[in-house]
């Protein structure tokens, strides 16, 4: 007589958002493998909620049952365990079915559907060629208007400035030298400036002052540094931050320059196959460009999608986009790159900086910014990645940990960026 399989418990653990608008507050309780969709606590209420916290990944604390208003979604009935955390200083502890449904059985609490399952959402195309047909059909979904043939025809893009022009057209002189990178860079003073202040500051150590582009090529940064870091600073202000995004991202521009100096160093790192430095400081400063890039085009969508991703902020930002948008900004940032004409490298590896599994062109500095993304996220770095880019699990903290402890020297240098000083 054959045994009969055990069936194993089904369980799920839940993850607790405290939301409020100007007529009071309401906790909401969803599965932690699931989105919570915004838009259908909306339809339920009748009124528009924003999270409490700005940027809360561990979850917010169970209020008092029967304290105040809670919405769980419905899936959590489909479970014989559930596992639950009154705080973030608390483990999880488990839950029978009927043991957390007793916890909210008072007049306040009641169950609807307000979650999506992760595993409902779709993924971006793999194939970078793709992109502008997803992008489109998207964009045709938010709009009345007859579905335009050309990405660029409905996108009102920005103009690109005239410096980042020339700076694109020297990208593709392979015998520009120093006095040509000069010439064009001090055609702008501004951008002179900027390139000497960021060459000067204390996180490079250089002694005595740094009086020129030309010293700032030869005594500090590289010829391939400047060129690529003139090209960032000038299309900095081809966008500007948003002023309704997600309240975390006020520090936008302090995380695309540590992605770019951690780049740098763990290019330095590598033993062989290193990508061009410059090109892996410019990827790590614009890795993030298209979250710039959905502000300026589509605005009304930014302004829901800063809603989702601060109510949610325990799921990667690329799942978010995705269900929102249907397209992520790593899609949108690579293609605006590319229409803009920079090298190729640079929007690949933008655009594949969140695909695990990609291994086709320009796939070390695409990795590279994996690699970033874990650090700064205080991920330990996947082993599989470490061993393609030839990197030790301490050379990647020890870079890490020189990025962080350079905070208040890399703040002065973000400065330049956005105009502060």
């Amino acid at each position: 007589m054959s045994e009969q399989a055990i069936e194993q418990p089904s369980r799920t653990r839940v993850r607790i958002v405290h939301l409020a608008d100007h007529t009071g507050k309401l906790q909401v309780i969803f599965p932690y493998d699931s989105m919570l969709d915004m838009a259908s606590l909306s339809r339920l209420t009748k009124r528009r909620f924003d999270p409490i916290a700005n940027y809360n990944i561990e979850g917010d604390p169970l209020v008092k049952p029967n304290a105040c208003s809670t919405i769980i979604d419905s899936s959590l009935l489909s479970h014989d365990i559930i596992e639950l955390r009154t705080s973030a200083q608390h483990s999880y502890k488990e839950f029978t079915q009927e043991e957390f449904c007793s916890r909210f059985q008072g007049p306040l609490a009641r169950y609807e559907n307000i979650a999506i399952p992760l595993s409902s959402i779709d993924k971006p195309v793999h194939d970078i060629d793709q992109d502008a047909q997803q992008m489109q059909t998207a964009l045709g979904k938010f709009q009345s208007m007859r579905l335009k043939q050309r990405l660029e025809e409905t996108l009102e893009i920005p103009p690109l400035p005239a410096s980042s022009h020339r700076i694109i057209q020297l990208c593709s002189n392979e015998h520009a030298g120093t006095d040509d990178l000069c010439d064009v860079i001090s055609l702008d003073p501004s951008l002179s400036a900027q390139v000497i202040s960021w060459a000067s500051s204390p996180y490079y150590g250089v002694r005595g002052e740094i009086e020129s582009v030309e010293e700032a090529i030869i005594r500090v940064l590289g010829f391939d540094m400047v060129m690529n870091l003139a090209l960032g600073l000038s299309m900095g202000s081809a966008l500007q931050l948003p002023k309704n995004g997600p309240r975390h991202y006020e520090d936008f521009w302090f995380s695309s320059v540590s992605h770019a100096v951690l780049m740098e160093e763990l290019v330095r790192k590598m033993q062989s196959d290193r990508p061009r430095l410059g090109h892996a400081y410019l990827s790590g400063l614009l890795h993030n460009f298209g979250y710039l890039a959905i502000a300026v085009v589509l605005p009304p969508h930014f302004g829901i999608l800063s809603r989702y991703i601060e109510a949610n902020a325990h799921l990667p930002s690329d799942i978010i986009e995705m269900q929102t948008l249907h397209f992520t900004k790593e899609q949108l940032g690579a293609w605006l790159l590319k229409h803009w004409g920079l090298p190729e490298s640079i929007y690949t590896a933008v655009r594949y900086s969140r695909t695990e599994d990609y291994d086709g062109p320009f796939s070390k500095l695409a990795q590279l910014l994996q690699l970033c993304h874990q650090l700064f996220n205080d991920q330990e770095p996947d082993e599989s990645l470490l061993s393609t880019l030839g990197l030790s699990a301490s050379d990647a903290k020890q870079s890490h940990h020189k990025v962080i402890s350079s905070s208040s020297e890399l703040s002065k240098m973000v400065d330049l960026i956005s105009g502060s000083k």
